[in-house]
């Protein structure tokens, strides 16, 4: 925590403003939303630094919380990160503090209930909370947006209002034809632990649901994250490289299958993945000799359909 270090003055001794430590770090949103941006800025990171981070972030909230103080403006631009996953927020200006209201805000990160100007009413944690989590999954995922969708590209804020989220979870399953985006991502949400995204779900769709429980608060988050840090060390329950990986490209598989995966790069779009015995007889029997990703065969697949059957236009 920053605290300011002088009052500065013009030449009359009229207060200008403070004089501030300088803030260490990258913005979030400049690095954590690509996974070649992340590499770039953080080169050895995996996923238990990003799950570090993730914890970081909800204690850090959670800190906040307890002195009094609400986050309001909660978005990735506003927190700054370093290199060992520390966070430090700043833009604080912005604050809601007792009775004096943040007027600000960014429409991704609003709760469902808020409706109206943000200067017209008074956030509350349980506020704050739903914005925490759809930044946290957007940090696991590499950028990608819980309400994201097959097909449903600009219906997100659509999505996020009537809280059709396309994971399931204990309390919850999608509706009928509703699936994630076809990218790496979209596998990290089987890759957590059950608590985690039961959790993350219902802070992103209890309201729209009448779901009368609380969210979930900061707190009990960063407890969940630690625990999930826990299970990826040498003899925890996610004890292998496979849980390790930035990203996916199949949902979680079996433990009976983990010890007989291998390691490949992507030859295509150069993500880390993992093939059994039997994806790489597939693979090969499909003519593809050079390593890809399960997400790259089925592109590959549905280019070559599109290039055998051309749309002819009468």
């Amino acid at each position: 925590m920053a605290w300011p270090r002088e009052i500065l003055y013009d030449e009359l001794r009229r207060f200008v403003g403070v004089l501030m430590p300088r803030a260490d770090g990258v913005p979030l949103g400049a690095f954590a939303f690509h996974a070649e941006l992340l590499k770039k800025q953080f080169p050895s990171w995996n996923r238990c630094d990003l799950t570090r981070l993730c914890l970081n972030l909800s204690a850090s909230v959670h800190t906040l919380h307890r002195c009094g103080v609400i986050l309001g403006d909660l978005h990735p631009g506003n927190v700054m990160v370093s290199d060992n996953g520390s966070v430090c927020w700043v833009d604080v200006d912005s604050m809601q503090i007792e009775d004096y209201p943040c007027t600000v805000g960014t429409e991704r990160f609003r709760a469902p209930e808020l409706h109206g100007n943000y200067g017209g009413f008074l956030r509350t944690r349980n506020h704050d909370v739903y914005a925490l989590s759809v930044l946290l999954f957007m940090t696991l995922t590499l950028g990608l947006s819980p309400f994201a969708r097959q097909g449903g590209e600009g219906d997100m804020p659509e999505s996020a209002g009537k809280g059709v989220l396309p994971y399931s979870f204990a309390s919850y399953k999608p509706p009928a034809g509703t699936y994630p985006p076809d990218t790496p991502g979209r596998y990290v949400w089987s890759y957590l632990p059950r608590k985690l995204r039961d959790d993350l779900g219902h802070n992103l769709t209890c309201v729209q649901h009448r779901d009368l429980r609380p969210r979930v608060m900061p707190g009990y988050l960063a407890r969940c994250f630690h625990q999930y840090l826990r299970d990826m060390e040498p003899g925890g329950r996610r004890d292998h490289p496979m849980y390790r990986d930035l990203l996916h490209d199949r949902s979680c598989p079996p433990r009976s299958l983990l010890e007989n995966m291998t390691p490949n790069i992507c030859t295509d779009c150069g993500i880390l993945f993992r093939e059994a015995p039997d994806d790489v007889a597939r693979r090969l029997r499909q003519s593809h000799a050079r390593p890809l990703c399960r997400l790259c065969i089925r592109r590959r697949s549905a280019l070559n359909q599109a290039t055998r059957n051309p749309t002819t236009n009468y």
